[in-house]
């Protein structure tokens, strides 16, 4: 091979990963919109690229105003990341990165991190576009009501509007200067920024994790021994959710991949609308069924490992541990949520609701902590007992 192809095969190679990782992060998103038929509200490229930018990290922008010219607008912002969309681009470039071998792995993984960052900041840049709202949609929103003053903490809001703001809101009524009397104009847009940001801190751990495989044989040999136990509960659970509730549930499973489910959460609520999710703050405790699945995945693992390193198995113990907590305060980083709507009329800017739903990353590490150790400790025994 000339010096020249020498010099430039592991950047080539980055940036084909970095191409890769992208379009298969778009044909998930795609896939999953289909299956929800979300043709109906927007075109599927913008709406796909959407999914695409939320995956990397960035904000979903998105407004509604009469199509009258009244001066009022709907404002929302939304902030998820589709762990489907993300894991099936993170896992195509870290394949593709590890594949060869620990050589110019730097090399490959700087070109890789630039790439996929311009790559999802001009994907964030296409990805806006007009919503075509339901029947009916505009009237929905102008019939909301607000809580009572008790129970949003707001001053001056009665229990049928925002007495505080005239002309806006009348007690106990609807709200006839909001975007819902007539038809409604609304669109999308995501943030270049963000996504871009987003993009190169996924890029970097990945190249980091891709390191760590290759530098030690156990974990590169956990790694492997997932892999079909992984594509096989994820064929089952789409396959049984099409069957059992339908296609959108088998889209919706793909695009957002509900592993923070199996950690403990919390759901936080504010604004006028508050009262609809019957309280402002909701604790949600650790499901028996996550934990039950991540020491399944821990005992594979240790499996794994302790065939291709069979001694100190106190070190190999630490070393699962390691891993699931720290996989596990990852996925609690991604899994949080939070949304926001507002109004605006003139002057007065009203916010209805803002919702978050956080997962405790340090709770998740501890999690991983315990239950690594154990799946590990427990295959030890297990040996020592059948040997």
């Amino acid at each position: 091979m000339p010096p020249a192809a020498k010099t430039f095969r592991h950047p080539y190679a980055g940036a084909r990963a970095a191409a890769a990782a992208l379009l298969a992060m778009s044909g998930v998103a795609l896939a999953g919109l289909l299956l929800l038929d979300a043709g109906r509200v927007g075109r599927l490229d913008r709406l796909a690229a959407a999914v695409v930018g939320l995956a990397a990290g960035a904000p979903l922008q998105v407004g509604a105003v009469p199509s009258g010219g009244l001066p009022v607008a709907v404002s929302g912002r939304l902030d998820v990341m589709p762990l489907g969309v993300t894991l099936a681009g993170m896992v195509v470039l870290g394949v593709l990165l590890a594949r060869g071998g620990r050589a110019g792995l730097l090399l490959r993984g700087g070109t890789a991190v630039a790439v996929f960052a311009g790559g999802a900041g001009m994907v964030a840049w296409f990805a806006r576009g007009a919503l075509t709202l339901p029947a009916g949609a505009g009237a929905d929103v102008a019939e909301l009501r607000a809580c009572p003053s008790d129970a949003t903490g707001l001053p001056g809001l009665s229990a049928g509007g925002g007495a505080g703001l005239p002309g806006l809101f009348g007690r106990g009524a609807a709200a006839p200067g909001l975007p819902g009397r007539g038809a409604l104009d609304a669109g999308f847009t995501v943030s270049v920024g963000p996504a871009v940001g987003g993009a190169a801190m996924l890029a970097l751990a990945v190249a980091a994790l891709c390191w760590v495989i290759l530098r030690f044989p156990a974990a590169r040999a956990g790694v492997r021994a997932l892999r079909w136990p992984a594509l096989g509960i994820m064929a089952v659970g789409l396959s049984a959710a099409a069957v059992v509730v339908g296609p959108p549930a088998a889209g919706g499973l793909l695009l957002a991949l509900p592993l923070g489910l199996a950690l403990p959460s919390s759901l936080h609520a504010d604004g006028m609308l508050a009262c609809a999710l019957e309280g402002r703050t909701t604790p949600i405790p650790v499901h028996l069924a996550g934990v039950i699945v991540l020491l399944a995945v821990c005992v594979i693992v240790a499996v794994a490992a302790r065939h291709v390193s069979p001694g100190r198995p106190f070190r190999r113990a630490a070393g699962v541990a390691l891993a699931a907590g720290l996989a596990l305060a990852a996925i609690a980083f991604g899994a949080s949520v939070s949304a926001a709507l507002g109004v605006r009329a003139l002057i007065f800017a009203l916010p209805l609701l803002d919702v978050r739903l956080t997962v405790n990353p340090g709770i998740a590490l501890l999690v991983g902590l315990v239950v690594g150790s154990v799946a590990s400790l427990l295959v030890d025994a297990f040996h020592r007992l059948t040997a």
